[in-house]
């Protein structure tokens, strides 16, 4: 039931049309200019398949406690839950520990990510391979202008990922969002040069029955060429959506699994919809980890999955299949899903 006109500009809220439960459910609306708007919520409680729900939309504000907002820390946008962290996306460059090459220093990732309950299963400038920093999204082997350039491996000083712009960020009762622009800068040519500008927009969803098992978030990439040359992507073992686990998660201390039912045994490049890594520190500390979903739209889904096979970190790798290209005009979006869990699944 839709309330008078007007509405698409105010806060609204939904309720059981049935009067079963006088809950009011946060809802939130999405403006999609030139599109149509849309109308987010989470119904509360179990839908079963072939069930029919009906809702009244209303307008006004619902009291909550837990809306999903951004701040900015000067460093990072960092989106919470209520009071509570989720992730760090940082837009500005983070220089390395002294220990290290100053080249691998970065922006345009996400680092720290806490569970619900505090931990963080992300880490950044691991010693064992320090540009490994939370999640990114980056290509290894690949070739720009009859070069070959590498944006994975940023000490090589042949290519890097960084945040270039903010585009837009929302908050809400439902979910905030974050849209930003990255650029993926080739450095073998005579001077600097974007071989793709890629936007990230990243969404985190509030869920006030799921809490405090899991934060539920989801990343959409963009990647189009930033000039009028193709970036090749020759097939390569690793190269893509990449996170890796927490500091301390050893090989004794973290295990995958994928949708396939395998494991870091026998899991890499297992063409998976899904792949969970959970670790800890050492015994004494409790089990928490990350599920990521891959989405039946992105390109050779189901995309086989990079599982190293001591450190903890894996790689939704297309290239692992043959080689591929991005083309001027023609974009490469993929869409992932990611929740993060204490405990293990």
């Amino acid at each position: 039931t839709l309330p008078e006109s007007g509405l698409p500009h105010a806060a609204v809220y939904l309720v059981d049309a049935s009067g079963a439960n006088p809950q009011m459910i946060p809802a939130q609306i999405e403006h999609r200019k030139p599109e149509a708007d849309r109308l987010w919520f989470i119904p509360p409680g179990k839908t079963a398949a072939g069930m029919k729900r009906v809702f009244d939309l209303k307008a006004g504000h619902v009291d909550t406690k837990n809306g999903v907002t951004i701040k900015d820390t000067g460093k990072a946008y960092q989106i919470r839950v209520g009071d509570r962290p989720v992730l760090n996306y940082n837009f500005k460059h983070i220089s390395a520990p002294d220990s290290l090459d100053p080249l691998y220093g970065r922006s345009a990732h996400i680092h720290p990510i806490w569970t619900p309950g505090g931990k963080i299963v992300s880490d950044e400038f691991p010693p064992d391979h320090a540009h490994q920093s939370g999640q990114f999204l980056a290509y290894t082997k690949a070739e720009f202008e009859g070069r070959p350039t590498n944006f994975w491996e940023i000490k090589s000083n042949k290519g890097r990922v960084r945040f270039h712009k903010l585009i837009s960020k929302q908050e809400g009762p439902v979910f905030a969002e974050l849209k930003v622009e990255q650029e993926h800068v080739d450095l073998t040519g005579p001077e600097e040069k974007p071989a793709l500008m890629e936007t990230w927009t990243i969404r985190v969803w509030n869920q006030p029955e799921k809490q405090p098992d899991f934060w539920m978030y989801d990343i959409t990439s963009e990647a189009r060429c930033g000039t009028e040359s193709p970036l090749h992507l020759p097939k390569y073992h690793y190269g893509g959506m990449a996170i890796r686990g927490g500091r301390g998660w050893s090989k004794a201390n973290c295990r995958f699994l994928t949708s396939s039912g395998k494991t870091r045994e026998n899991g890499n490049h297992d063409r998976s919809h899904w792949c969970d890594i959970s670790g800890r520190p050492d015994a004494k500390n409790g089990w928490s980890g990350f599920t990521i979903l891959s989405h039946p739209s992105n390109f050779r889904f189901p995309e086989p999955v990079r599982i190293h096979p001591t450190m903890p970190y894996m790689v939704f790798t297309p290239c692992a299949l043959g080689d591929w290209s991005i083309e001027p005009g023609k974009p490469n979006v993929s869409r992932y899903r990611f929740l993060v869990h204490d405990g293990l699944t």
